[in-house]
């Protein structure tokens, strides 16, 4: 296979390969989109093309609820095919032209609630004959589907079905219900399977917490025994394996063998060779996603994330029609779907939330369908780029930059949006509401990805290890000190923004960074380290207890006491510079709301100024739509409070005319 090394770049295309209908770029004066707009939940999603391409699925909002819409492309006539009232569905896929599968879910349920019936429905395309899998399985809510079976009514499904701490795999009927167990031995307790293209279960990764262990494995056949290829500590595997060849002899993984970054490699099954890296890039990890047609047995390539989500093209058809679709589109992400004659694009960029267009693959034209979010305007929203900038001890640091219309040549207020984990992938680009509601309200936002984030090398990741509240801190306050050097940032109008990791150094930056910003807004926000590890209330006090994942991570609760405390808001809330804006869910077991009660009680004792927002039903993040309107109603008069009004300006308007 070809190697290739991919890069970070950027280019405009300026010459029309396709038939398209173009609006006129103009200028508006829009007022801003008020929150309860900016903030409602999609009008379309998850657009899908049946097997043979005479067909669309999308999900659509009916009844107040994510349904199922299909539309009939050689009619152009869209029908409703779900009713559902109190559920929603959050993926599709097609069976068959005639039938589908819906993963569904509650999107108005409070993240804290008791978890409602959620699991998987398959309907035929006329919305009748409605099997719910959890009349067959013990856990619904479990189950993850895999993908469809070709040329049969069944389904791959992962299923918590025999023990909640190993993963069967399950070949599933959709019309009779019946279900066959494929994985009866299995090499540990299964938290992963990949599927060969005969549906076969052929590789696995194995968690075992109780002994602070994870591995994977790969076989032969579906027959033949196991074969172990990497052990690891739980957490800690430096490989991934994520799909086979067509003919069954490679497997595709993703590893740092022979660098600090994740390439990708062909691991050879019957010789247990290693052959590679067969791609790579010189910046990111390279942790795709490939993308193939189990029926046709071919692998057209994979799609990966970096600055700007792009792929590489095996198949020269998908590599040839990818180009003509950017160069009529260079202002979007475009992803392709195929299927007969026809191909649907889904685009997005920084500025586009999401737009569907079909394309004639005989005639070359192509048409703009719908929009995800339709009363959105790409023209009225702020651009995003990402910058690197040089931390105080050289290390240099990504960051995403978005700034409000009217700002260049001005310094303007600044939030930093401090992501959570922390130690979790890079914030991806793409269309983002917290960065354009700043933007809307004129204010520029800066995302850090500080030291300890992964998808930049493992030494980059490992840099933030035990460094919480010290040099991931100190990456914060260099991003400030680059935006305000830049010409960028108002040094006296600064705020940290962020959720959970990101809550916590928010807080911790009312304390450290009191003196480079204004006010803070921390919500679902770790205010003490010693709880992550004693606090029985949190989802993650099993892994304290057991592996030695966070202890390498954030470090050993037996000799750090003394650091956990230095550097922890509620031990430091007499040191408190700046007012804070506090929003915490009551059933939060992520970090349980003694993180936010106690912090508070401190700011109290302490006369520190700080507002308060306390959501009954709601967990680690905010579900329901009447909460996050007003948890953003809040945070807007915040920000206007202490920071000030942003900027504004009249905004380009480039939205092409239906």
């Amino acid at each position: 296979m070809q190697r290739y090394l991919i890069r970070n770049v950027s280019s405009t295309v300026s010459c029309i390969a396709l038939c398209l209908a173009c609006g006129l770029v103009g200028w508006s004066d829009a007022t801003p989109l008020p929150v309860e707009t900016f903030f409602q939940k999609p009008q379309y999603g998850g657009a899908v093309l049946s097997p043979t391409g005479k067909f669309l699925a999308v999900i659509v909002t009916a009844n107040g609820r994510h349904n199922v819409g299909v539309l009939d492309l050689d009619k152009s006539k869209v029908d409703l095919v779900t009713g559902f009232d109190s559920a929603d569905v959050i993926r599709l896929v097609w069976q068959s032209d005639e039938r589908m599968v819906a993963v569904v879910g509650d999107l108005q349920q409070g993240t804290g609630d008791p978890p409602r019936i959620a699991g998987i429905v398959a309907f035929n395309r006329d919305g009748k004959d409605v099997r719910p899998f959890s009349r067959s399985f013990e856990r619904p809510w479990s189950l993850s589907l895999l993908r469809p079976v070709p040329g049969t009514n069944e389904v791959m499904l992962y299923a918590l079905e025999r023990t909640v701490k190993s993963g069967d795999l399950y070949r599933f009927d959709t019309v009779t219900g019946r279900k066959t167990l494929l994985t009866y031995e299995s090499p540990g307790n299964a938290s992963k399977w990949v599927l060969d293209y005969d549906s076969a279960p052929r590789a696995v990764v194995t968690a075992d917490l109780d002994h602070d262990t994870s591995a994977w494995y790969v076989r032969k056949s579906a027959t033949d025994p196991w074969q172990k290829v990497e052990q690891a500590p739980f957490g800690r595997l430096q490989s991934d394996p994520i799909a086979f060849s067509p003919d069954g002899t490679v497997i595709y993984v993703s590893s740092r063998r022979k660098n600090d970054r994740l390439a990708v490699y062909e691991y050879q099954i019957e010789s247990g060779q290693w052959k590679g890296p067969i791609a790579e890039h010189d910046d990111r990890d390279l942790d795709p996603t490939f993308i193939g047609n189990v029926a046709q047995r071919k692998l057209f390539g994979f799609r990966y994330v970096s600055d700007t989500p792009s792929q590489v093209w095996f198949d020269g058809e998908w590599a040839r029609m990818q180009k003509s679709v950017d160069m009529a589109l260079p202002d979007t992400v475009n992803g392709l779907q195929h299927a007969g004659d026809r191909w649907i694009i889904v685009s997005y960029s920084d500025r586009n939330p999401g737009e569907v267009s079909l394309l004639d693959a005989k005639t070359l034209k192509l048409q703009k369908l719908f929009s995800y979010r339709p009363w959105i305007n790409p023209g009225d929203s702020a651009a995003t780029k990402w910058i690197r900038y040089q931390a105080r001890d050289g290390l240099t640091i990504p960051a995403m930059l978005t700034l409000p219309h009217g700002s260049s040549g001005r310094p303007v207020p600044l939030v930093v949006d401090i992501h959570g984990g922390p130690n979790v992938p890079a914030t991806a680009w793409g269309y983002q509401r917290d960065p354009q509601f700043f933007a809307s309200r004129g204010y520029a936002t800066i995302q850090p990805q500080f030291r300890g984030t992964e998808g930049f090398g493992f030494r980059f990741l490992s840099a933030g290890y035990r460094k919480w509240g010290d040099q991931m801190q100190d990456d914060l306050e260099d991003a400030v000190k680059w935006a305000v050097a830049e010409g960028i940032a108002d040094p006296d109008r600064v705020c940290f923004y962020g959720a959970s990791y990101g809550g916590y150094a928010a807080m911790w930056g009312a304390i450290k960074n009191a003196k480079i910003i204004k006010c803070a807004v921390a919500f679902v926000g770790v205010s003490s380290i010693d709880y992550l590890f004693d606090n029985a209330q949190t989802d993650g006090s099993q892994l304290a207890e057991k592996s030695t994942l966070m202890v390498e991570q954030i470090g050993d609760p037996k000799t750090e006491r003394a650091r956990f405390k230095r550097v922890s808001p509620l031990d430091n809330a007499d040191k408190v510079g700046v007012p804070i804006l506090l929003a915490y869910g009551a059933l939060d077991v992520r970090v349980p709301l003694a993180h936010g009660n106690d912090f508070r009680a401190a700011l109290d004792k302490y006369h520190k100024p700080y507002e308060w927002l306390l959501y009954d039903h709601e967990g680690h993040g905010f579900n329901r739509e009447e909460n996050v309107f007003d948890f953003y109603n809040h945070v807007e008069q915040f920000l206007a409070k202490y920071l000030g009004p942003g900027t504004t300006a009249p905004k380009r308007s480039d939205a092409k005319s239906d």
